[in-house]
């Protein structure tokens, strides 16, 4: 008779200290670029190019997000502006598979709202409002760990 196999290991209660990056974005890979115009035309272009969110041991995070936020006239060309960056760091804490960011007002996370994500085996995903001119929208964006960053 052979051997009875290991019993699997059961699965993490929280991830672990690690860096994701962005991969997708509302099931598209990134960049993704989102359009909108407002009631005279201004087009208001935002590209979401990537985010890499650092989990630590103590509960904090910090996530950084490179983008490029355009405005052009009506039947205007749009340019191709420089990337921007914004960080922002707070705290987060796990209940069953959802993962709960508090952005920290003094570490960049000023008028950001707690985001509420999920998380199985190596990903996480998290949806988050943005505002693109005067159109609000929501996305998703999904994040696989690497280990290769930080």
């Amino acid at each position: 008779m052979a051997p009875a196999a290991p019993p699997a290991a059961p699965p993490a209660a929280e991830p672990g200290p690690a860096s994701y990056v962005s991969t997708r974005l509302n099931a598209k890979p990134l960049p993704v670029t989102d359009r909108a115009s407002d009631d005279k035309g201004v087009q208001y272009v935002i590209e979401f190019d990537e985010l890499i969110l650092a989990l630590r041991a103590n509960h904090e995070f910090r996530a950084s997000l490179k983008y490029r936020q355009t405005l052009a006239a009506k039947g205007a060309a749009i340019s191709r502006d420089p990337l921007q960056k914004m960080v922002v760091s707070g705290t987060w804490a796990a209940v069953g598979k959802e993962l709960r960011f508090v952005p920290d007002p003094k570490r960049g996370g000023n008028g950001l709202r707690i985001l509420t994500g999920t998380f199985s085996g190596r990903e996480i995903d998290v949806p988050f409002d943005y505002r693109n001119g005067s159109v609000s929208r929501r996305a998703n964006v999904m994040l696989i760990r690497d280990d290769h960053i930080f």
